[in-house]
């Protein structure tokens, strides 16, 4: 039985449009398991190296830029049959050869514990602790690159419990979630005011499983922001609550495709106002394999989000997909492309997104690889200041060690 992962709606605003020029695609390398008793550690690595134009997402003051980041990533698991205790750690350091000042370093440590109760159930338990940052230009920076210099700092603490019970034989199941979010923000103190928050989010997906193939389910969330103070800039406090409730169908028909769509409703409150958001959201994912060397994946949503410096909150619609090939044993190719808009509701503001990526992975090793990948992001808003467009291009190398 699979556990359900902690609520969607508890990614901040600025995953929305998070870059890939600072990170690699790493999942296909094999890992170098090294066994200290019963404990299996691994551990990799990645550096890149690339170029990109205006990597500050600026409407008119434009960057151009050489960039290094350094990725390392060790795990460490102890697994039973009744149990499994898993320990992480994830860092970044990122270079702007032309601008310094935007250089950085994060980190994250997490740990999780899983317990199964009997054939049928089980139990888990997760920790984490980011010390994290945004690239200028993104999140409550994007439109003012000019006017601040670097990156947007901020930590993030998050502790989750979950409970599932059902077999993937004909049936119902019941999974449970509970997550809480501390986030905090440690620069830009006059641009950052009031966006520190708490978060509680409890969540519920009741399912049955009609054959082994498919499976119908009901979710339900509830999720309740706290923020620390007053925003500065809209004179009232962010603090608000969602509910939402969606139906779906998980399938997998074949080893050919498999996927979830679900759709539903969902509803914003805040306490500083009277009358409450309401949106239809929705989830997709699909995976279809036309082919043994072919992979294609799409993904669509539509939710609100957390407001990033605009207005008092975000509904987002994006579809994107993405096609790998393999052409040899050692070589890859993949290609992407995503598009979605914002409507940021109470204010006169309302953009339309879209990246386009293309890449060749080598396999130079068991564990080790090569990627070379280009991407170009644009952004059109009825406000100029947020209107972009970003080329970039950068050379990977990943390492099992």
């Amino acid at each position: 039985m699979k556990t359900i992962p902690a609520s969607r709606s508890t990614l901040i605003a600025s995953a929305v449009m998070t870059s890939l020029l600072l990170t690699t695609d790493v999942t296909a390398l094999e890992s170098k398991p090294h066994k200290i008793g019963a404990t299996e550690v691994d551990a990799q690595i990645t550096s890149s190296l690339g170029y990109g134009n205006n990597v500050f997402r600026g409407s008119s003051d434009e960057t151009s830029t050489g960039i290094f980041s350094i990725q390392p990533i060790v795990q460490a698991i102890r697994e039973t049959n009744e149990q499994r205790i898993a320990f992480g750690y994830e860092g970044n350091g990122v270079v702007f050869f032309d601008s310094r000042d935007d250089n950085y370093l994060s980190s994250k440590l997490s740990g999780d514990y899983l317990r199964k109760l009997n054939d049928i159930s089980e139990f888990g338990i997760g920790l984490s602790f980011e010390d994290g940052s945004t690239v200028r230009g993104t999140d409550i920076t994007e439109g003012s690159n000019g006017s601040v210099k670097g990156a947007t700092d901020f930590t993030r603490k998050d502790l989750s419990l979950s409970y599932g019970i059902g077999s993937y034989k004909v049936g119902p199941s019941l999974e449970l979630s509970y997550n809480f979010t501390d986030l905090g923000f440690d620069n830009f103190e006059l641009i950052n005011q009031g966006r520190d928050y708490k978060l509680d989010n409890l969540s519920a997906r009741l399912g049955y499983q009609y054959s082994v193939a498919t499976k119908v389910f009901v979710d339900l969330g509830y999720s309740d922001y706290k923020y620390d103070s007053v925003t500065r800039r809209l004179g009232v406090s962010l603090d608000n609550t969602e509910q939402s409730f969606l139906i779906g169908v998980h399938w997998r028909l074949s080893r050919l495709t498999s996927g979830e769509v679900s759709v539903g409703k969902v509803d914003k409150e805040f306490d500083s106002f009277e009358d409450p958001e309401s949106f239809t959201s929705w989830n997709a994912q699909l995976e279809w394999t036309p082919t043994p060397r072919d992979k294609v994946t799409l993904e669509s949503f539509s939710r609100p989000f957390e407001q990033a410096g605009t207005g008092l909150f975000q509904d987002v619609d994006q579809v994107s997909i993405e096609w790998v090939r393999e052409l040899s044993k050692k070589v890859s190719a993949s290609g992407g492309l995503t598009i979605g808009s914002v409507d940021f509701g109470s204010v006169q503001r309302d953009d339309d997104y879209e990246s386009f990526r293309f890449g060749i992975l080598y396999r130079s090793g068991r564990y080790s690889e090569w990627a070379l990948d280009f991407e170009r992001e644009d952004k059109n808003s009825n406000l100029p200041q947020f209107d972009y467009g970003v080329n970039t291009l950068y050379l990977s190398y990943s390492l099992s060690l």
